[in-house]
């Protein structure tokens, strides 16, 4: 069968929907900005994009006035990756129908890139998120786990209700929940629907979903008696040592506690009964037992109202990693869908080719490209298609780990 323009557009279609059926954490993202990319409307804004925080403030006490600046602060969504499938057919391969093209070809090659696009999605959400229950290396195995992580997003502030959280969970820890929840606080089509189709569908205030990219981290190597060299610290490092010379290599996503920092709520400022968390944002290895680690969050103390701890810590606190030393451990994910944004923008069709093919969803957002063209050397017709996206931790706090 000739593949004609329709036949490409019918192509990448199909192909259009197989990627968006496939793909699992990307629909419990944020959205909103990636049509701002592209748009001609005031100029092209490139590939970058500044994304606002809320403003936060102090409470002045007493009836003077007592003005304070107010300090906006933006994170920066860039659209920096572009990841595609490339294949070729003979002239003899390309007599297949459609039909068997679909089923030989396309559809694998689409889910291995909706994949490819998935693990990216939940690898750099994961890392950038510092609150973390479980214990990495075992499968969750209770109920308390899961209400410890919803616990966390509260304190957080983090919105709440149906369609609000999201959990993706690998198969094992599906497996593991799905027995020890089955019938709580379910009617009866949801319970059937577990049994059915193995899915726990909205529980304990999350909707649950299963995905095999789920992303697996590995603890840090690491030995010694780790201490914070220097009180008063705040900012994006942290100073430290007492960690056994030549043996330490901290990976990024790493999670952390320090001695007596608590955590604090972000709109009232009240000390909280859990250690704050922080998370390695860049992989590191000591230096005669020092070690200037580069954390999220930034730490930043009373008097700001950004303040995220109770207090500043203070000199040789003790540093205490979650996990043992060199755990493997898939990182099970609930977040609300403004921890992560995601962008996904359309290509342009290039000018002068006649087999090329670019879909765009409204609905879902979703856009592929699609481009195939003959080699006459080797009598092979050659095709790739293409995804462009960029990936933004934007609300890390309003997402928690559930260890593995």
């Amino acid at each position: 069968m000739s593949l004609n323009t329709p036949t490409v557009d019918d192509i990448t279609l199909e192909a259009l929907d197989v990627f968006e059926n496939t793909l699992v954490a990307l629909k419990t993202c944020n959205r909103d900005h990636e049509k701002k990319f592209g748009s001609n409307q005031g100029g092209k804004i490139g590939d970058q994009l500044r994304v606002r925080k809320p403003a936060q403030f102090t409470v002045r006490s007493g009836q003077n006035w007592n003005g304070q600046n107010v300090d906006e602060q933006y994170d920066t969504l860039v659209i920096n990756y572009q990841k595609g499938i490339d294949f070729s057919m003979s002239s003899m391969e390309r007599k297949l129908d459609l039909n068997s093209m679909s089923r030989q070809i396309l559809k694998p090659a689409i889910v291995r890139l909706a994949n490819e696009v998935d693990m990216d999605v939940l690898r750099v959400g994961t890392q950038a998120i510092a609150q973390a229950v479980g214990t990495p290396g075992a499968t969750p195995s209770a109920l308390s786990t899961y209400l410890a992580a919803g616990k966390l997003l509260t304190n957080q502030t983090c919105p709440r209700g149906k369609g609000m959280r999201h959990l993706m969970l690998d198969a094992d820890a599906e497996a593991g929940a799905i027995d020890f929840l089955k019938g709580l606080f379910e009617n009866g089509n949801s319970l059937s629907k577990q049994y059915d189709s193995a899915e726990m569908g909205y529980a304990v205030g999350m909707h649950w979903n299963v995905d095999q990219n789920v992303y697996t981290h590995t603890v840090g190597t690491y030995a010694g008696t780790s201490l914070t060299n220097g009180a008063g610290q705040s900012g994006a490092t942290l100073i430290t040592d007492g960690w056994t010379s030549g043996a330490v290599t901290l990976n990024k996503g790493d999670v952390f506690t320090i001695a007596d920092v608590y955590d604090v709520n972000p709109v009232s400022k009240a000390t909280l009964k859990n250690l704050k968390q922080f998370v390695v944002t860049a992989q590191i290895s000591d230096t005669t037992g020092d070690m200037i680690i580069p954390i999220s969050p930034a730490i930043v103390g009373p008097g700001s109202p950004f303040q995220n701890v109770n207090a500043l810590p203070a000199n040789d606190k003790t540093i205490t990693l979650l996990g043992a030393t060199g755990t493997v451990s898939p990182q099970n994910v609930v977040w609300h869908k403004d921890a992560v944004t995601v962008a996904i923008v359309g290509l342009d069709k290039p000018e002068g080719v006649n087999n090329a093919a670019v879909k765009y969803d409204e609905q879902s957002g979703l856009g592929l490209r699609y481009i195939e063209w003959y080699d006459g050397d080797t009598d092979l017709w050659k095709s790739r298609f293409d995804v462009v996206y960029g990936i933004l931790p934007q609300r890390p706090e309003w997402g928690v780990r559930i260890a593995g």
